[in-house]
């Protein structure tokens, strides 16, 4: 339970001896009307401790942030005033923290709730001389990293039947920059007869008061505060470790606009610290350290910086400027107008573009509630495909045949498939295509150099009125007219000659059969058959010798 300080004369405070009072910002001047009040935190040490704690049964490490305003229902009946409290409570020492509301009766000093609808219930006080009843919520344990950055939201509407009040939070960061996500935890319906209007009020006054016998007791104040204290139950707790931005809005015509002249101590709650110091950071906000208290005007002059409500979540592969400076990613909440340049064409490398896909903003101003933007700009690349070939190169190009040149831009994605033809300088002379690097088929997902491979043939052609046949590497084909070999090679020309004819290849090399020749162009060959006048003679003398052979072998028998 978070208490209320008990009524006593607090108009009299500076004459007090103050030993502990709950500190951050509170505002006490108005009037201000309003119907949402915002209270900003960013967290970056925190450590509290209360060894009496367990005395009133609270955590020994507990601590709390307290946004409290005051709720001034006006009606037929007269005025009703609800004090209510959005609070997170922390346990310092194991990192956890929970969201609780309260909501207080203090249209009298010692009034109490009923018929209050909401999420959570309504509890007994029992206390003497004190309210009898509140409404309280509080939402599940949540784990905490620093820095831990929030806002506490309180919103009142109403109707004819009575008041509604939206207790919220907005977690900016915990530990890691976070979009935001509003959370009204608790809607919590206060019931009015007779309603006229309701507001959330700001006032140099305070609630009414009431005279029991020699004793007045004195309302609570129409202050709006967002302090630190101890944990619940009135506890006053030290802060071991503390650092922390605070800042206090309020809805005017649509914005969000800071209260201007803020005090460092609140007065209606009786959680409280006894250490906490305040001062203005540069930025503007509230900064709250260990030191010495110093209760007291902080200025008359707030103007702490808005966070914003906009997350803008830029992420691009392809740099782009914001605000003049060059960046490929940029995530935060928008406080102040944004100027953004996406380029339309961007060379990447000598190899690589990228070309804009449709539009995008260029100008994001800042929002009054909360939204989150996310800009991821699409591209289409192109990628350098480099072609090293001796000879030109076909392809089947995303469906289509085109010419590669040594150098061609095309769009990420393409399919290839090069096609392996033969090609030919002239009837005599081609050039083949032995290999291809990377692949015959690709996809193009980045810049590519693809290496055709060729080697170059020639026509050897033979003419022959018997058979001839080439011996190549070792493999004899048999030549009908003429054959492709390749450049470079070595080959045998053979012919099946009958013995009683000679035969020589008369053309390009002049070679006999069975004689090796290099293939580095065009041949051009005939077989030429001549007689064989050695075995002429031999065959045309062969019988007249066995004849003479015979007669003389005849002569001598005789």
């Amino acid at each position: 339970m978070l208490k209320l300080i008990p009524f006593l004369l607090l108009l009299s405070l500076p004459s007090l001896i103050v030993i502990s009072l709950p500190t951050g910002i509170s505002v006490f001047n108005g009037p201000i009307y309003t119907n949402s009040v915002l209270g900003f935190v960013n967290i970056t040490s925190l450590l509290a401790y209360n060894s009496s704690a367990r005395n009133l049964q609270v955590p020994l490490y507990g601590a709390s942030l307290q946004l409290n305003v005051m709720l001034v229902a006006n009606s037929t009946n007269g005025a009703y005033y609800f004090w209510l409290q959005n609070v997170a409570d922390f346990i310092t020492n194991e990192s956890q923290f929970f969201f609780g509301d309260n909501v207080w009766n203090t249209t009298f000093p010692f009034s109490g709730v009923s018929n209050i609808t909401g999420r959570g219930n309504v509890y007994s006080t029992n206390i003497p001389l004190y309210h009898s009843s509140y409404y309280a919520y509080s939402t599940n344990i949540m784990n905490y990293t620093l820095p831990l950055s929030f806002y506490l939201i309180i919103n009142e509407s109403y109707n004819i039947s009575g008041v509604k009040v939206s207790f919220g939070y907005v977690i900016l960061q915990n530990g890691k920059l976070l979009p935001p996500n509003p959370v009204f935890y608790d809607n919590v319906f206060i019931p009015v007869s007779g309603i006229i209007s309701a507001s959330i009020v700001v006032a140099n006054q305070t609630t009414p008061n009431i005279t029991v016998g020699l004793t007045t007791y004195i309302g609570n104040y129409l202050d709006a505060e967002l302090v630190w204290g101890g944990f619940s139950n009135g506890e006053i707790t030290t802060f071991i470790k503390m650092s922390s931005l605070l800042a206090l809005y309020y809805m005017k015509d649509g914005n969000w606009v800071p209260f201007s002249e803020v005090y460092t101590y609140g007065l209606n709650t009786a959680e409280s610290s006894t250490n906490l110091h305040v001062t203005i950071y540069k930025n503007g906000d509230a900064y709250v350290t260990i030191g010495k208290p110093d209760y007291g005007l902080l200025t008359s002059n707030f103007n702490p910086s808005i966070p914003g409500f906009l997350f803008l979540n830029i992420s691009s592969k392809i740099p782009f400027i914001i605000n003049g400076s060059l960046t490929d990613n940029f995530t935060g909440y928008v406080n102040s107008l944004i100027r953004l340049e996406f380029y339309d064409n961007y060379s990447i490398n000598s190899t690589s573009f990228a070309l804009l896909n449709g539009s995008y903003p260029s100008l994001i101003y800042p929002t009054n509630w909360f939204k989150n933007l996310t800009i991821n700009p699409e591209y289409t690349y192109y990628y350098l495909i480099r072609v090293n070939s001796p000879i030109p190169v076909i392809a089947n190009v995303n469906g289509k045949l085109v010419r590669l040149n040594s150098s061609n831009w095309l769009v990420q994605g393409s399919l290839i498939r090069i096609i392996n033809y033969t090609y030919y300088n002239n009837s005599n002379e081609r050039i083949i295509i032995v290999s291809v690097y990377p692949s015959t088929s690709l996809k193009i997902i980045e810049p590519t150099v693809i290496n055709i491979t060729t080697i170059t043939q020639y026509k050897v052609n033979v003419k022959s009125n018997i058979s001839v046949f080439i011996l190549e590497n070792g493999e004899k084909f048999k030549l009908n007219d003429s054959i492709w070999v390749n450049e470079g090679t070595n080959i045998t020309l053979e012919a099946n000659i009958p013995f009683y004819y000679v035969g020589k290849f008369i053309g390009t090399y002049n070679v006999s059969p069975g004689q090796s020749v290099l293939v580095n162009g065009p041949i051009n060959e005939s077989l030429v058959l001549y007689p064989n006048i050695p075995i002429i003679i031999i065959i045309l003398l062969t019988p007249l010798i066995i004849l003479a052979f015979v007669i003389i072998k005849k002569k001598r028998n005789s």
